[in-house]
């Protein structure tokens, strides 16, 4: 699996040397959880996969089930996971540490990354709610950028028609990522990585900034 994914990583080809996103940096995240509501559902995978500009760093990703205090059977027919597999997982706040290090002072990039920051920010709330010692989550800020959304402003620019909807297999399409263990967080991110990355590669020619990616999907998160 890391020959693959690795030989694939690395700068979008023609790239422009002086964009000012290649000293951006990014973090590429991914979730799995046991259904889709905030409040009663939770994380039971997480993938991470930093970038710096148009490079991808598989090598440095985190990848980790997480054990939920519950757990639905009905989500297994989406991402494969059994309770028999979280039963010797860490736990959201054995992971937390991690977690912060890795998404703090980056701009998070996913595809509906506004569902997967949403169950990370209950996450860590819940965290500084049971533990005064967790101060220092209280005011991570989180920025982020969705592919879906520069997706879409990348069609109006470029005049490419819009699709009414927009899934992540319409891009992998576009972009001819190859599609491999869908609905597996590692695997996700890594394809949602490809694909910023060559979105990255048309933006260049636009002279867009870290700043002007944030402001395409408009808004910063902060908790």
């Amino acid at each position: 699996m890391d020959e693959k994914y690795t030989e694939l990583s690395g700068r979008a080809t023609g790239a422009g040397s002086t964009s000012v996103l290649e000293a951006a940096e990014f973090a590429v995240l991914d979730l799995e959880t046991t259904g889709l509501d905030l409040k009663k559902d939770e994380i039971i995978s997480i993938a991470i996969i930093p970038m710096t500009g148009f490079q991808v760093h598989f090598g440095k990703r985190f990848y980790s089930l997480v054990k939920p205090k519950r757990f639905h059977e009905r989500s297994i027919k989406i991402h494969g996971i059994c309770l028999g597999d979280l039963e010797k997982a860490p736990t959201f706040e054995e992971t937390c540490e991690k977690i912060f290090d890795m998404i703090h002072n980056r701009i998070v990039v996913g595809f509906n990354v506004i569902f997967d920051i949403n169950f990370i920010k209950e996450g860590f709330k819940k965290i500084v709610k049971n533990q005064v010692n967790k101060n220092k989550y209280k005011k991570l800020d989180l920025r982020y950028v969705d592919i879906k959304e520069i997706e879409v402003w990348i069609s109006r620019r470029t005049g490419a028609p819009t699709p009414c909807s927009l899934d992540l297999s319409d891009l992998i399409h576009k972009y001819q990522i190859e599609e491999v263990a869908r609905h597996n967080a590692l695997s996700d991110a890594y394809i949602t990585a490809r694909i910023f990355q060559n979105q990255l590669k048309v933006l260049s020619d636009f002279n867009i900034t870290p700043n002007d990616l944030i402001q395409i999907t408009r808004t910063s998160l902060i908790f």
